[in-house]
């Protein structure tokens, strides 16, 4: 599962570097490249926990107490999940009116990740 999540967080690295490098070359629509990626997370993230929940959803009581231990889970990410989201949206907004030191600081950390991860993966 460590792999997976590795390999996962290295997609959405190089995802959102992309973006990012699109957004810097047009300011002015900085918003959207950075959007369609984080929607793109934002909805991949939470599967794990609504596969379970869509499928108990018709077992009655039992369902009902499954569901509410879910949500706690589900709580979780949506905690960690809405500073990445914000901070997303942050730098946007400051691609948009001409600062590039938030997502300068982004990218190249960024970049390092994504390093990291192909030098511990060879």
């Amino acid at each position: 599962m460590g792999k997976l999540w590795q390999r996962i967080t290295y997609c959405r690295h190089r995802s959102e570097l992309w973006a990012l490098a699109l957004a810097k070359r047009a300011p002015c629509l900085a918003m959207l490249p950075i959007g369609i990626v984080v929607l793109f997370w934002w909805v991949i993230a939470p599967l794990p926990i609504l596969f379970p929940i869509l499928l108990l959803q018709n077992l009655g009581k039992l369902g009902e107490l499954m569901l509410a231990l879910f949500s706690i889970p589900a709580l979780v990410v949506l905690g960690f999940a809405l500073p990445w989201f914000s901070g997303w949206y942050d730098i946007a907004a400051g691609l948009m009116l001409g600062r590039f030191t938030a997502a300068n600081a982004k990218e190249k950390a960024l970049a390092e990740s994504i390093r990291a991860y192909r030098t511990r993966a060879i």
